[in-house]
């Protein structure tokens, strides 16, 4: 079996099923995307190579800057409101008893259960402003004057997207940081209590160091999938009220199949993936500059 498993070509021939599938299903896509991106064309006319045109033609574009914008600072929160606050919540969780930290965590996680476009549709009829649940509820506890077209107001419209992606992400984050706390031997802790540490020293000094792994995990996601929101805007406003709340997979919807082009839709694709390598190292970068020395990491 060492023969075997260490000669190159029996290696190459086993792997080479998942290599086909990778070159059919992400590098041919991937290589025609960069084509197209340098192409003018709408799908039924040829092709003209316009090189960088597009990539020019987006960073002059206010709209595609808004939507850029948009899409940042929905990731910014995702990571603040859903990964951070996730190691907090799940810190606390293991604090509680068992029976509660059962029924809390799965209560987190049922929105999991859902798709995005279903979690979509459930708080679109809450922010409805004639009779969303929200409105309904402000009236019933005598707040009526906090009434409001929440999807409509240019104030509240990015507020209520973002929500709506935190909730349902939320149990994700959740799950992973309170699977990584109980991975942590509770032999770590015993030791700390008997050194007289108290709960926030034991949450400094060993949760928060050996939960660090997790913690990049859990960021990393996030900020990627609020980068990537699209489903929420699509169903709930439509990148409206104007384009207040397109973000850029928005703007890349519109270009492709409402505006026809399919090669600027491409740029934009380009672009993204290149923002999504400089956040994953930017998140690296800052872990690895603040890398826990001299313990372990879960």
């Amino acid at each position: 079996m060492k023969k075997v498993l260490g000669n190159k070509w029996y290696i190459f021939l086993l792997s080479a099923p998942a290599l086909i599938l990778l070159a059919a299903f992400v590098a041919y896509p991937l290589v025609n995307i960069v084509i197209m991106s340098l192409q003018k064309t709408n799908g039924l006319t040829p092709a003209v190579f316009v090189g960088p045109d597009n990539f020019l033609q987006l960073i002059r574009d206010e709209a595609f800057i808004r939507a850029n914008l948009a899409s940042l600072g929905l990731s910014i929160l995702a990571v603040l409101c859903n990964a951070v606050l996730a190691v907090i919540v799940s810190i606390l969780l293991c604090t509680l008893e068992p029976r509660v930290q059962k029924i809390l965590r799965t209560a987190f996680v049922i929105p999991l259960v859902l798709s995005v476009s279903v979690i979509s549709q459930l708080w679109l009829t809450i922010y409805h402003a004639d009779w969303g649940l929200l409105n309904y509820f402000l009236r019933s506890v005598g707040l009526g004057f906090l009434q409001n077209e929440w999807l409509i107001d240019p104030r509240t419209a990015m507020i209520c997207i973002a929500v709506t992606g935190m909730w349902w992400a939320f149990g994700m984050d959740l799950l992973m940081a309170y699977s990584g706390i109980k991975a942590i031997p509770e032999s770590y802790f015993e030791a700390a209590q008997l050194d007289g540490a108290g709960f926030l020293d034991t949450v400094r000094y060993i949760t928060l160091p050996l939960l660090r792994n997790v913690t990049k995990t859990c960021i990393t996601i996030s900020a990627i999938a609020g980068l990537y929101t699209f489903p929420q805007v699509f169903i709930m406003t439509g990148g409206g009220p104007g384009d207040l709340t397109q973000t850029v997979m928005m703007y890349m919807y519109r270009q492709a199949f409402a505006n026809q082009r399919y090669g600027m839709a491409s740029a934009v694709g380009i672009l993204v993936i290149i923002e999504t390598c400089v956040i994953l190292g930017v998140i690296g970068w800052l872990f690895k500059l603040g890398k826990y020395k001299g313990g372990e990491t879960i």
